[in-house]
This record gives structure tokens, sequence and C-alpha cells, in this order.
């Protein structure tokens, strides 16, 4: 069934106040996720810890809603506090040995290095492989995976153009060579349908503050059961270990199999209710139908930029289109164009020299075609 954008609109209190098109970087809360998150407080305010039953509840609510948004177990999701965090509980569980290689992409963003660069201390070494503008070529990554390889760190969507990596067809030729696949889902996961068998990937890490639509600070951690039984926790706590029932004693360390077994310690509840109440919104929109909106904003924002002469580095016709339309204005700064937009109350992202659209599925027709009128006036 269609989606009813009229239904969805009132969840958007920014929209009084700007025309908000920068998902891909910090996304404004929804009015069910603020009030969630107001309401947690309002608990901790009055009455302290008194609701620390309904606070784990709301924990496997989010697991369990996280789990429906990928297409995985409830039990194969870890709730972590960042990106960056669920990586590295990746690259420093795995036992690695000195000489092997992990590939990564040149043009990729921060979060998805440092991790695999910090294992040059265990004598692992981080190979790049070329990503002009982005993207992610078959032809190019396929041959390099080979011995001594080891893992594949994907960006599923790139930050700064868009271009969606080709995730299933990687990780099948990488798992004949016996290599792992971990993707950053940061900029894809809850724009773009996720499923992480059909994906391939044996990870899959994303943080909530974007195209989730839920407060920063808070993200999943998706993994595979075979790979989570090979990783060893960086992290121990009296909360990712088994102990007797009812003792809060501890004689010998054994981890949970789950997905709790990265969360070692007390969870932010706060953040908790405010990612459960925005997942919770994406499922009841309909992921697919989000991303069928998702996808014609893309492909609008690309007609309205090159008629106006702008050069388009995002995928256009024929390639699939995430959230993310990055283009050059013909002569003005990508920085002066976002100054220049943001005081007339239009919010977008200056990134690597381009100017970065990136609007989430309730943004409107009308809205997009007085963006066509006010670029023209650039």
């Amino acid at each position: 069934m269609p989606l009813e954008i009229g239904r969805w609109l009132p969840e958007f209190p920014v929209r009084e106040h700007c025309l908000y098109l920068n998902h891909a970087a910090v996304c404004p809360l929804p009015r069910r996720v603020a009030e969630a998150m107001r309401q947690r407080v309002a608990e901790l305010e009055t009455s302290g810890a008194t609701s620390w039953e309904a606070w784990r509840q709301t924990e496997l609510t989010a697991r369990s809603l996280a789990a429906q948004l990928t297409g995985a177990r409830a039990e194969d999701v870890s709730l972590v506090r960042s990106t960056s965090e669920g990586l590295s509980l990746v690259a420093q569980g795995l036992e690695w040995r000195k000489g092997d290689v992990v590939l990564v992409g040149e043009e990729e963003f921060a979060a998805n290095v440092a991790p695999w660069l910090a294992l040059g201390r265990r004598g692992v070494k981080v190979v790049r492989f070329p990503t002009p503008n982005g993207r992610i070529r078959p032809d190019v990554v396929t041959p390099m995976l080979k011995p001594p390889v080891r893992l594949l760190a994907l960006s599923w969507v790139s930050f700064h153009t868009g271009w969606v990596a080709p995730v299933a067809e990687l990780a099948a030729a990488a798992h004949r060579e016996g290599i792992l696949v971990v993707v950053d889902a940061i900029q894809g996961l809850g724009a773009l349908p996720a499923n992480l068998a059909a994906m391939g990937a044996d990870a899959l890490v994303a943080d909530g503050h974007k195209w989730m639509l839920g407060p920063e600070g808070l993200g999943v951690l998706v993994t595979r059961a075979e790979l989570r039984a090979r990783l060893h926790p960086a992290l121990a706590g009296w909360l990712n270990v088994r102990r007797k029932p009812g003792s809060l004693f501890l004689q010998e360390l054994e981890f949970l199999p789950d997905g709790r077994r990265f969360e070692a310690g007390a969870m932010p509840t706060v953040l908790v209710a405010g990612l459960a109440a925005a997942l919770d919104l994406l499922l009841d929109a309909d992921p697919q139908e989000i991303h069928n909106r998702v996808v014609r904003h893309n492909r609008t924002l690309t007609q309205t930029l090159v008629q106006a002469g702008w050069q388009v580095v995002s995928p256009g016709a024929g390639h699939e289109a995430s959230g993310i339309v990055a283009a050059r204005h013909p002569f003005l700064p990508a920085e002066e164009v976002r100054r220049r937009l943001e005081s007339r109350s239009v919010i977008v992202g200056a990134r690597e020299g381009m100017v970065r659209f990136s609007p989430h599925f309730y943004a409107t027709a009308g809205e997009l075609d007085a963006l066509r009128v006010l670029l023209a006036r650039l």
C-alpha cells in the first residue's frame, strides 16, 4: 500500500523551521522519538530507577525492531554507542596473524578506516583499493580478494557522493576465498531496504542518528552467528557474561553467545527509548515505501541540478540510487553554497568540495520544487 505522506508530516516538526536536506549528517528527531526520550528523562527525574524492568524491555524491543529492519534475528543484534565502536568490536575481536591484510577503499570515511589501521600494532596491514568519487567497482576489488587478505571492509553507501556498493556481489566473491565482509551501513540503513543474508555480509554496523531517525550515541551491530562465535569481546562487564541466576558475583568468565556479548555495561536508557521509537517509525512507514520516496527525491534533485548546470557526481539513471545527491555548482564553492542556502533556511552539507543533498522520505514534491526555484537564484 503506497505511503500516505500526509500522515507522516506531523512527525517532523523540523519542517516548521527549515527545509532539512542533510540526513547524511545528523537527522532532526521525529516527534515520537523526542517524546519517548522526554518520557524517559521524566521517569529518571521523578522516580529514579524504579522503572528499570520497563527499560530492559525497551532494550529487547530495540533489538527486535532492528532485527526486522535488517532481516536478521534479535539475537544477532547488539546495541553499540557508534559505528566506530561497532567496527572496532569486530576489528579487535578477531584473531589476527602477522601479515594478514584488510582491504579498505581509498575514499572511505574515517570511521571505517581507523579500526583497521589500529590493527597495525598486531602486524595487520591495511591495503587500499581505488574508489574514485566513492564508487566501488567489482572488477577492481575482486582480483584483490586472495590471501593474505582476511577481511573486506565496505561502506554500503559512499558518504560524500552516494554511490551504492555492490555488497552482495563482492561478498560472494570474498566468501569463496574465505574472506570476511564487514559493512559500514550508516548511510544506507533506514533509507535502503536491508537484509543481512541477501547482502552476504558477516557484520553490519550503523549509528542511529542519520537515516534511522534516532538520537546520536546509539546504533546497532548485526553479526552472523558464525562470526560472533569467533569474536572475542574487547569489553568485559557484568552484563555480557554468564552469572548464576539471581547473583551479582562472578567467579569465571564466560561471555554470552548472542548480541549481548558486546554490551558490557549499563545502557544509555534515554537513547535506547529514542532508538526504539525511531525503528518503530521506520517499520510502521514501511522500509520499501520509504526507499521508493527516497529514490524519487534523488532522481528529482539530480534532474534539477543538471538542468541548472551543476556537475552531479552521484550515480544517475541506470545505477542504484541512495539518499545522497552530491554536485558541484558551476562557479560557487561548496561551502559558500551551503552558507547561502542555510541563510534561506535550507539545510544541506558540504563534503569534499561538493554540495551534498540528502532528504529523507518526508520531504515533499512541493518543497523540492521550491528548492529548484531557490537554486536558480544562486
